[in-house]
């Protein structure tokens, strides 16, 4: 009897001891994903970081940064990789020259807030090259092509000019701003609402699937006056280039602030959403959301959510927010890893992943 108890403790103690080392391998598995990548990370209050082996590790991206210091940042790579911009909330505009260690300001938005920015070809093909679109405070959208230095209003029927940010999607280009999402039509170069169905306007965060068919939209905290029982979800769903919306907010939290949605562009019904409260995920194209938090700290603010794929085809999702930078594998149930060694300790108000 005492060697038959031996024998089975013996065994739950192997068996134990494999479970465990599999766990830690499976770990220390992660711990070097992604080491190929470069990316880039924008700190409040202080500067723009790089990193060229997936945020294992970071480094300030030039030495003298002292311009942007003050000011939360978004980081914009031009269509030729050879600038980074970075647009402040309240300095102007700056850009680098990549491999050159200088911050040059864009003086026409000296002093300016610019919310966004985004590169395209026009359709009509009488620009050569492409056209950089900059979204500003109250003042809305100006154009130039792209290295010249002649800015343009470009706001025809963008009613609300107070622009919140700027996206592509499929060739389209998007302006959410304060009261509403507009669309630029290519053609015509008229921005044209599309927010009919949206309740809450205040569009902070646009993504949408490769075929452009599919878009979301997150909104920030609701401007109107608001009903004792009246429901106003913060996300919203299109399934035909936004001109009908329906919510898609189930398994999201009342009151939900939603800064980034990221849409994953082989596996389209798998998003992931920055939000006030954390990140939460979608397998289902956005039906219902869960929030994904295993070794994310409490009240986690995520500001921003990027996602990209490994060549062995699993795909890696970046989270940026109040409490430095996460990574995490997107199956199964996530678990995130801190990748914010050699930054600064203050929230990281953008992260950006160059298209490999």
């Amino acid at each position: 009897m005492i060697r038959k108890i031996t024998i089975i403790n013996f065994m739950i103690l192997l068996v134990a001891t494999v479970f465990l080392s599999a766990a830690g391998c499976r770990k220390s598995d992660t711990s070097m994903l992604g080491n190929n990548i470069t990316c880039y990370a924008a700190a409040y209050n202080k500067g723009v970081y790089k990193s060229d082996n997936g945020g294992i590790s970071w480094y300030p991206l030039v030495s003298d940064q002292e311009d942007i210091y003050l000011y939360s940042k978004r980081l914009f790579m031009s269509s030729d990789s050879k600038r980074l911009f970075i647009t402040t909330t309240g300095g102007g505009l700056f850009y680098v020259d990549m491999g050159k260690d200088a911050i040059n300001s864009i003086s026409e938005f000296r002093d300016e807030d610019i919310r966004g920015i985004v590169f395209r070809r026009p359709a009509n093909g009488i620009t050569a090259g492409s056209e950089i679109l900059v979204g500003k405070k109250e003042t809305g959208v100006y154009k130039a092509a792209e290295g010249a230095a002649n800015w343009e209003d470009f706001n025809r029927g963008l009613a609300y000019r107070d622009v919140s940010m700027l996206y592509q999607g499929a060739g389209v280009v998007y302006a959410g701003t304060i009261n509403g999402l507009f669309r630029c039509d290519d053609g015509s170069g008229t921005w044209v609402d599309i927010s009919q169905g949206i309740k809450n306007r205040n569009i902070l965060a646009i993504g949408a699937a490769p075929d452009g068919k599919t878009i979301y939209t997150g909104a920030g905290v609701y401007q109107d006056e608001k009903g004792r029982f009246a429901s106003i979800p913060s996300l919203y769903k299109s399934l035909d280039r936004g001109s009908t919306w329906e919510k898609s907010d189930k398994g999201l939290p009342d009151g939900v602030l939603v800064f980034s949605i990221a849409v994953n562009p082989l596996r389209p019904e798998r998003i992931y959403l920055g939000t006030s409260e954390g990140i939460y995920r979608s397998t289902d194209g956005g039906a219902k959301w869960e929030k994904t938090d295993n070794d994310i700290p409490d009240k986690y603010k995520a500001l921003e959510i990027k996602i990209t794929r490994l060549s062995d085809g699993r795909d890696l999702v970046y989270a940026a927010g109040a409490n430095g930078i996460y990574m995490a594998v997107d199956e199964g149930n996530p678990e995130w890893e801190d990748r914010s060694y050699g930054l600064d300790d203050t929230y990281i108000s953008d992260l950006l992943i160059p298209t490999r």
